[in-house]
């Protein structure tokens, strides 16, 4: 009995892992509401953790609570996601940059194994798993930098930025026909340029806001989602 609250404690976390995952990867759409019961037995797990991991997630705003038994996706309007861009070229790009100093033969060779899965899920159109290994590409980058404290900023960005992440599925990119930033940012990596990493990121975060801003003009920030039933996580 005395590892329970350890047990507890651990399913409380990969709870609160996963749902951080499946929010920067994209999963979840702006204003989807959350059924916790189907979280729970999506991950095996009684609903006690997920429901604690869910109030986490509303006290850093990655979702918000309606009502007293709803939690949903928040929906960001064009405003904030001009400040969560502005934020993101920023915090990233120094990410980044940091990277690039220390990152080693292997680092680089673990990004670049990253990059041709998310362009084989790409060929293939699956979406999902493509945004989820693209999540992971850079999450794993910005860890280089040894910067934990800036890469936990970075995380909450991605929680709130995330779930706009699946207009990439939808809306055509600006110049799509240019070669992929990771490939600019990989560059920086193996000469270890800062700039050359930094402008990596930062041309992928320009890329990428015209169709997110697309979206969101189609949305005018208000229609919600229909409610999650038991469907399929990326694995």
């Amino acid at each position: 009995m005395e590892d329970a609250p350890l047990i507890r404690e651990s399913l409380n976390g990969q709870a609160y892992a996963r749902l951080c995952r499946d929010l920067k990867a994209g999963r979840f759409a702006p204003g989807e509401k959350l059924k916790l019961r189907d979280l729970a037995a999506e991950m095996g797990i009684s609903p006690t953790p997920v429901r604690e991991a869910l109030a986490r997630l509303i006290s850093e705003q990655a979702l918000e609570q309606v009502g007293h038994h709803s939690v949903r996706v928040p929906v960001m309007d064009e405003q904030r996601f001009a400040e969560v861009r502005e934020l993101r070229l920023v915090l990233e790009g120094r990410a980044a940059a940091h990277a690039a100093a220390h990152a080693t033969t292997a680092d680089v060779r673990r990004l670049e194994a990253l990059h041709e899965l998310m362009a084989s899920q790409r060929e293939e159109g699956d979406a999902a798993a493509e945004l989820l290994a693209a999540e992971r590409f850079h999450m794993e980058l910005y860890a280089l930098a040894r910067m934990p404290v800036l890469q936990r900023m970075v995380e909450g960005l991605w929680l709130q930025c995330g779930p706009l992440m699946r207009a990439l599925t939808t809306h055509a990119l600006a110049q799509p026909r240019r070669q992929h930033p990771h490939h600019q940012v990989l560059r920086g990596l193996r000469k270890s340029d800062s700039e050359l990493a930094r402008k990596g990121v930062e041309e992928e975060i320009e890329r990428t806001s015209a169709p997110i801003l697309a979206y969101l003009r189609e949305r005018g920030g208000a229609a919600e989602a229909p409610v999650r039933r038991r469907a399929g996580a990326p694995a």
